[in-house]
């Protein structure tokens, strides 16, 4: 009966195009007894990955790519994603929402579990029902990343929007570094920096693909203005990277291409 009623919605929205790419705020209360308010979160510079799920088998497969997705750029960027686990329509409750992941390989430690009662989060305010419905929002702009509907098992379309997501994050930029450019782009296999610093600190280069995954460290003692050069490792394949530049008290992420 819950499967026909998804699939009767569904066929309300056939052709409809959410046009908004601006999430809609939301206050909740997860399966731990803890109230969220979704803009709270964004403005404090985190980014929400929302994985609305029946929950069923077809629902596995987006759901664990964007849980994957969040533990390797919360390994690179520790708290700064966080994934939230809902029902479609609050009628299944904790226990069996987190019966669901267990059976999904998530580990329910990891994330925040929503049963949804009343439909608090209301999957209808993010283009409509199907089954996984995976949503990346981020920063105080509130900003829709990514949304995703009735798996299309894209996990590397997941992850990449977490990552232009911290790209544009609003407390990426603070104290120390006033500004960097990195060029050429595309690149073949070397980089060239412009750091502008406020003070002398060491700095840290990491490669990172789409995936989110650390593919090489470099680092380099910094002075007040400096104009670096790195060589990549040559056997990286064509494709979209980003550096990340981090000193003591931040970081910055750029987007890169390789072009042999």
């Amino acid at each position: 009966m819950k499967r026909l009623f998804i699939v009767l919605l569904n066929l309300l929205f056939v052709g409809f195009v959410a046009k908004s790419q601006t999430a809609t705020d939301f206050t909740a209360t997860d399966c731990d007894g803890i109230t969220n308010n979704l803009f709270t979160e964004l403005n404090n510079g985190k980014i929400v990955v929302l994985v609305w799920v029946e929950p069923c088998v077809g629902c596995i497969s987006d759901a664990k790519a964007a849980y994957d997705a969040m533990m390797n750029l919360n390994a690179s960027n520790p708290g700064k994603v966080k994934y939230w686990l809902i029902d479609d329509i609050g009628d299944t409750p904790c226990s069996q929402l987190a019966s669901w992941a267990i059976s999904s390989n998530i580990i329910t430690e990891n994330i925040q579990l929503f049963s949804n009662a009343g439909d608090t989060i209301n999957e209808m305010n993010y283009g409509g029902l199907g089954m996984p419905h995976v949503v990346v929002v981020g920063n105080s702009s509130h900003h829709i990343y990514l949304n995703l509907r009735n798996g299309v098992n894209d996990g590397a379309a997941i992850s990449n929007a977490i990552v232009q997501a911290i790209t544009n994050s609003v407390n990426d930029v603070k104290e120390e570094l006033n500004s960097v450019l990195v060029f050429p782009n595309p690149t073949n296999n070397v980089l060239n920096l412009k750091i502008d610093i406020n003070q002398p600190s060491d700095v840290e280069f990491e490669v990172i693909n789409v995936l989110g995954e650390i593919i090489e460290k470099q680092k380099n003692i910094q002075s007040d203005k400096n104009d670096i050069q790195l060589n990549l490792k040559s056997e990286l394949p064509n494709g979209n990277y980003f550096l990340k530049i981090k000193s003591t008290k931040e970081y910055h992420l750029k987007s890169f291409s390789i072009f042999h």
